[in-house]
């Protein structure tokens, strides 16, 4: 989308500084790669530097930098946060696709299933009985929605999410391609010599504002239900067992795994590849980092790492102690050598008494 360097400043709301405001701007890029024509954005004071050699035709920045810092013709839009301002822009200039609420004649919907006004269903999608589909929602290519899935306003379901039966998404709801939603919980007893399965009959409940990464999957609880609180955002190849409870606006990276009946805090972070042992609680605000094994109660705001989990802080002193134990080994393996002799001292020094 083509607009220009006053419609962004009015529509994220900057100062424009600089330049000519009818300047044309068609596309966005990086600071260190945009050209004529495009918007970029300095959002750090380390790289404020850049803007003097950038050729981009506009620059989001932070207020109080002055229109000379930048080379001449360049607009500056002056904004208390630049991030935030530039995603406006992005939005405008990259505006998601919306197909028509159709519904494609190469899709099975049965016929007690109910779909909002303004749903687009593609071909290939199946909907279960009784499924309830909000307005405006996008179902894309190949998905598989369950008997009794129930979709708030404004869903979108990418190629290939499979919603079990029963699963409930609230409003503004993202699933990525590949996305399964309600398989059964890994739950098994053994007996006999043999695992006996537990049958998992409860749910899924995603809560609205969530957004869920590719190949990610969510187990439906054993009895009740597994649950996803309210802005919470899910990397790609994410693994949630059954029972688990996650809180509000919490933040889980790519390959994250979580073991059953886990409990998770609000704004929570879970870094890359860290893992949580089942029934352990993660209190509100706390961080995991990448590659942690979480295998008890972490403490609201906490900050943890390693295997098993410790604070941060902690693990950081032992390993400088090591690293400085280490540096002193050729030290440690003289005063060994050295240790026979003095014994024989002591023990002549000892004798002679």
């Amino acid at each position: 989308m083509s607009t220009t360097v006053k419609e962004l400043a009015r529509i994220c709301g900057a100062q424009l500084l600089g330049g000519s405001p009818d300047t044309p701007i068609h596309s966005a890029a990086n600071i260190d790669e945009a050209k004529s024509g495009q918007i970029t954005f300095i959002g750090a004071a380390k790289y404020a530097a850049k803007l003097k050699l950038t050729t981009a035709s506009a620059v989001v920045v932070a207020k109080g930098t002055a229109p000379a810092a930048a080379p001449g013709g360049t607009c500056l839009l002056a904004a208390e946060d630049p991030e935030l301002a530039f995603i406006a822009c992005l939005h405008h200039l990259y505006p998601e696709k919306q197909n028509p609420g159709t519904r494609s004649a190469q899709a099975q919907i049965d016929a007690s299933a109910t779909i909002g006004t303004g749903t687009f269903v593609d071909a290939f999608v199946r909907i279960g009985a009784r499924a309830a589909l909000g307005k405006n929602c996008q179902v894309h290519a190949g998905c598989s929605i369950g008997a009794d899935v129930t979709l708030g306003d404004r869903c979108v379901l990418h190629p290939n999410v499979v919603l079990y039966p029963g699963v409930t998404l609230g409003d503004n709801v993202i699933i990525h391609s590949g996305s399964v939603i309600g398989a059964d919980g890994f739950g098994y007893r053994l007996r006999n010599g043999r695992h006996v399965n537990f049958p998992q009959v409860g749910t899924v409940v995603i809560e609205s504002d969530v957004e869920i990464g590719a190949n990610t999957c969510i187990d439906r609880a054993a009895l009740g239900e597994t649950r996803v609180g309210t802005g919470t955002k899910i990397d790609n190849q994410v693994h949630i067992a059954h029972n688990v409870q996650i809180g509000a606006h919490s933040l889980l990276c790519g390959q994250v795994g979580i073991g059953g009946s886990t409990v998770i805090g609000d704004y929570v972070t879970l870094a890359s590849q860290c893992g949580v042992a089942d029934h352990v609680k993660v209190g509100d605000r706390a961080i995991v980092y990448a590659q942690a094994g979480v295998t008890k109660e972490i403490a609201p705001k906490d900050q943890v790492m390693g295997f098993p989990a410790a604070n941060r802080r902690e693990v950081l002193h032992e390993m400088a102690a090591l690293r400085k134990l280490a540096g002193e080994q050729k030290a440690v393996e003289e005063l060994i050598k050295l240790l026979p002799a003095l014994r024989a001292v002591l023990t002549k020094e000892r004798d002679g008494k």
